[in-house]
């Protein structure tokens, strides 16, 4: 009994001092006693060489987005923008199929012809923008247009309709009211009206005709009328003021109900109606005057890709078919001590340059990936954690690139020969949906600016030669 109890006293002061022995010390590094500590160095480094300088980007495929935009900016910086719809009519419905038959009689009478537009987002966001004027004028496509995927996509943000230069309807001002609601006592929801455009009765009259030349069969299949009407261009006049800014987006035009309905009445049929829906092949054109900028920087910058001195200064990024931020860092990595390091983390901050216009939005997000040509952009290894937020209180965006640059280190040092393959320049744009479907922007400061500028904040480890693989 005493020898057993004696044992047990033992074994409760071994594992106490297993215990004692083995708590962490909160200052050890892991791998310490492994090597010397000559070995493993670990840095901290921001000075590093960047070129860097914002590009057009107004090239941008915008066909078939979840959302268009429609409306005009002005901005002292950016100058003037106008965004314009090019889009398809399919027939929706016929109340009565009277009028089919051959050419429109003299009985047959136009009503009125109206315009639904359901808003779905608005910029600026303040309600002094409610009631602001928003003029434009229907034009008829008269290319036939070609549904493409990707980037063989033949309509881009700088795309050229062809149309026919006497207008269906317009020019026609409207006060757009983003701000009105009604209340549905069916779904029991509040909801915003959506934009009702009264446009002439020579356009329903020239869409009427054209379901009357069509076969029955043709006009059975609503997806036939792009065939015999290749469809209507919305086109913005630009505004030249500040205060003159109106910008909404409209949801899927296709699904979420924009149309026009003709309303008319003739024979003997009464009055009737024909809808003719948005979609679905659609696209967002952007006009944009530059000139009308009173920023150097920004103008130098657009006139000549691959300015890096004035891109030194400022850079701009602009959604919706603007501009991008593309840069590199050409002695990376001559500019870290040692041959062979481990990228620990590495951030490329970019700070907003204070007091600047506001009144659209800066982007939430930035996004970034390796550039080739237009066509072949590439992910970058960090693409499932890219960082790129908006520190509110630092006022900067900081954009996650460690595993690109471990990969640049590697490829400099290891397999030098790939390394052309791989060291391209890098883009920056805001993320995906903002950088297509909102006209949100930011001004930047570049590498050279005074104060806070652009940089990398690298944190690594030099691995030297003694140690043992």
């Amino acid at each position: 009994m005493n020898i057993s109890r004696r044992a047990a006293w033992c074994l409760l002061a071994a594992v106490s001092f297993w215990a004692v022995s083995c708590k962490t010390d909160p200052d050890s590094i892991l791998g310490n006693g492994m090597h010397s500590d000559s070995d493993l160095v670990a840095k901290y480094d921001t000075a590093f060489s960047i070129e860097a300088f914002s590009v057009a980007d107004d090239s941008l495929i915008m066909q078939n987005a979840s959302t268009v935009l429609l409306g005009t900016s002005f901005s002292p910086v950016w100058g003037s923008e106008a965004y314009n719809l090019i889009v398809q009519l399919l027939t929706l419905r016929t109340e009565n199929a009277d009028y089919h038959s051959g050419n429109l009689d003299d009985d047959f009478r136009v009503d009125s012809v109206v315009m639904y537009l359901p808003y779905s987002g608005l910029f600026p966001t303040h309600d002094r923008m409610d009631g602001r004027a928003w003029t434009f004028s229907v034009y008829e496509v008269t290319e036939k247009l070609v549904d493409g995927v990707g980037y063989d996509s033949a309509y881009s943000s700088n795309y050229q309709v062809q149309y026919n230069p006497v207008p269906l309807s317009g020019p026609i001002t409207v006060n757009p009211k983003p701000f009105d609601t009604v209340y549905d006592t069916v779904a029991y929801a509040t909801l915003v009206t959506p934009l009702k455009v009264y446009l002439s009765k020579g356009l329903g009259e020239r869409l009427l005709s054209t379901v009357c030349s069509m076969s029955e069969t043709e006009q059975a299949d609503l997806s036939a009328f792009p065939k015999y009407f290749g469809g209507i261009y919305l086109k913005t006049e630009p505004c030249l003021a500040e205060d003159g800014t109106i910008v909404f987006s409209v949801s899927n035009l296709y699904a979420e109900g924009a149309k026009i309905t003709v309303y008319f009445d003739g024979n003997e049929t009464g009055t009737s109606f024909q809808d003719f829906i948005l979609g679905p092949l659609r696209y967002t054109q952007v006009e944009r005057d530059r000139s009308l900028s009173s920023d150097p920087l920004y103008k130098a910058q657009m006139a000549t890709a691959g300015d890096t001195v004035s891109g030194g200064q400022k850079l701009y990024i602009e959604s919706s078919g603007g501009s991008r931020v593309r840069f590199r860092i050409p002695n990376f990595p001559s500019e870290i001590d040692g041959d062979k390091i481990v990228i620990n983390q590495a951030v490329i901050v970019l700070p907003e340059v204070e007091g600047d216009d506001l009144s659209i939005g800066r982007p939430g997000q930035l996004s970034c990936f390796r550039y080739f040509n237009r066509g072949t952009e590439a992910e970058l290894p960090d693409a499932s954690d890219p960082g790129g937020y908006y520190d509110e209180d630092a006022g900067e965006y900081r954009l996650n690139v460690t595993r690109y640059f471990q990969q640049l280190a590697y490829l400099c040092t290891v397999d030098s020969s790939n390394r052309k393959n791989y060291d391209n320049y890098l883009d920056v744009t805001a993320i995906s949906d903002n950088r297509y479907e909102t006209p949100l922007r930011v001004v930047l400061r570049g590498p050279k600016a005074e104060g806070s500028y652009m940089r990398m904040e690298v944190i690594y480890t030099v691995v030297n030669d003694s140690v043992n693989r």
